[in-house]
This record gives C-alpha cells, structure tokens and sequence, in this order.
C-alpha cells in the first residue's frame, strides 16, 4: 500500500481531507485554520489527538476567544500567542490563523500524498503555508512550512506548533534535557510561577525539598494543570510515549528555527480535561511584545520567508525516548 489522499466529503458541515498509509491516517479541516482533526497511529486503531468531548470543530468569528471554541486537534499559532499589540493593533489570543479559513489542495506525487494549505493573517500581513506529506508507508508525517512577511516593514512574531495530545496515566513526556521555566501552574504540584529548573525535576513548592518527576504524566483525577517553558531545547525533538502500549510518537524539528517548546499538562485541573501540549515554538514568552522586549521574537524583513520541515514520527518497542535522529528520509527514534 502506497500513501493515498481523499477529498470531496465533509465533517460537521467542513470541508476536510484526508491522507492515509499503512501506518497513519491524517485528516485536515482546511476551512478551519488548517486544523488538523486526526492524527491516528493505525497499529493501535487510535487517534493521538485530543478530542475535546465537549465540542466539536466549528467555526468561530476572528477574535473569539480560543479555548472556548477549541475542539482539541493540532492548531498553528500566530503571529503571537497570548494578546499584543502589532503595530499598534491588538492581535487576539492564540493568534490569527486558527479561525481564518484556509486554502487547499492535495495530490499524489509518486508513493507520496499530500494536503497544501495557506491562509492568511488579518491584522499581521502575513502567509503562512503547510504542506503536510506522506511518503509511501513511512510511519513519518512531515510538515514543510513556510511564513512570508507580505508587508513593506519589518514583521515581528511568534509562531508555535499546538498539537494536542490525548494521554493516560501510562504515558511519559520526553525530551532532550533543558532549562524549564513555569509559566502557569494551578498550585504547588506543579511548580510555582517564574521558577526555574532543569528538566525534569520540578521543585514542588514548600520548603520540603521534594520534586515532582515532570516526564510523568499524572492521572485526570489528579486535578491540577500547568504550563512549562523549556527555553533552551538542547535538540530539536520531543516525545511522548503510551508505556502501556509501548508506542508514542516524536516530533521532531530544526531546533535554530523552534528552539524552545510549551509543555500545556492538563490532569484534570483545567476544565476538567485531560491531556498534554507538546509545542514547538519559535520564542517565548507567548505575548509577542514582551517577547520583542526579550530579543526572542523572530523578525522577518519585507518580502522575506521562513522555511522548515517538522517530523511526526510515530514508533514502537519503547517504555522512553533518549534521541531522536534525522537519518535522511527517516528518523530514528531510541
């Protein structure tokens, strides 16, 4: 079986698309800011997205409020992701590109197939595009992006990858070891606010010297949540592992473009949700002004694009994830 793409039907009223291989079945809504509805490892007969239970993908005006539109899946955020001003506009939370429909098409190219979608930044004069490829029966999804200044001044931004994932008790956050930073927290289980620690022993708060194991994903009835920064990505790969199933998938990047990620850990405290962010992100912290200030916004000249390609490679035989390798077409994950 080679890689095959399927269009023409629709889900909740959306237009969506779908790539499909031995290994992966992927399904975008390009009318709702490229959104991608599924991720599913076929082994385990599984979407590895989060899906909120209690919504679904709908479209939502231009401003509106993220979180109480978000239907779960894998959004693009930007050119900021909390509120700031651009220009002397205010750009909205989470950005502008999730809620603007998205232009698309799709083919085959050999063994492989694939969705290109663009869309375009109302406030920020901006394209960004994402050709997302399946390459015969590689259990690698590759994302090609590219993000062009359309303005005659300078673009400051932030752009980050929020696929969202659903987890367990049994799954395990991996990554290459780093500077962390607490940027929210529900309380001291997971770390105070502004607190920094290297990866992965999160100080809990009080005096006691304890530290809470942050590769450990925690149960729903745990209730808590937090957000954690790691600012300094030693190299460019995250994980996240099922150690019941002993499959996970790694996402792996360049890190001199998405040298940092947002871990959103979600066990139970938010909204009563269950689930766990894994972002890869071109600065930090998420409101781009303050991000400028910090000299971590990336700045595009007139007419100027960024390019890069993320791998999310699915794997199996593991209970963690120590490296994560590009070997040419294929990435090596051990």
């Amino acid at each position: 079986m080679t890689a095959r793409v399927e269009d023409g039907w629709s889900y909740h009223g959306l237009a969506a698309v779908r790539l499909e291989n031995a290994a992966l079945r992927v399904t975008v809504l390009p009318e709702l800011g490229g959104h991608v509805l599924e991720l599913v490892d076929k082994v385990l007969d599984r979407n590895l997205l989060w899906e909120n239970p209690r919504t679904f993908p709908r479209r939502a005006p231009y401003g509106a409020h993220f979180d109480d539109w978000w239907s779960g899946g894998w959004d693009e955020i930007f050119p900021t992701g909390d509120r700031a001003p651009l220009h002397d506009e205010p750009l909205p939370y989470m950005g502008e590109t999730w809620s603007v429909p998205w232009e698309a098409r799709c083919g085959l190219d050999g063994a492989a197939a694939w969705i290109a979608a663009s869309g375009l930044a109302t406030i920020a004069p901006a394209r960004l595009e994402r050709t997302l490829r399946l390459d015969g029966d590689a259990p690698i999804l590759r994302a090609r992006y590219r993000i062009t200044n359309l303005d005659v001044r300078p673009l400051p931004f932030l752009w980050g990858i929020h696929p969202c994932f659903a987890v367990t008790g049994s799954h395990r956050i991996d990554l290459p070891g780093a500077a962390m930073l607490v940027g929210v927290s529900s309380g001291p289980r997971m770390g105070e606010v502004g607190a920094a620690y290297r990866w992965p022993d999160q100080p809990v708060p009080g005096g006691s010297g304890d530290v809470r194991d942050a590769r450990v994903v925690l149960p729903r009835e745990a209730g808590v949540f937090g957000g954690h920064w790691a600012t300094d990505l030693r190299a460019g790969w995250l994980a996240l592992t099922d150690t019941a199933a002993r499959r996970g998938i790694a996402i792996a990047v360049d890190r001199a473009v998405l040298p940092h990620a947002w871990l959103w850990q979600v066990y139970g405290g938010w909204r009563g949700h269950h689930h766990v962010c894994l972002e890869p992100w071109t600065g930090y912290p998420m409101q781009l002004e303050e991000a400028a200030a910090a000299g971590r916004a990336r700045i595009l000249a007139p007419g100027e694009s960024l390019e890069t390609e993320v791998a999310f490679a699915l794997f199996g035989g593991l209970d963690a994830v120590h490296a994560v390798e590009a070997a040419g077409e294929d990435v090596v994950v051990r």
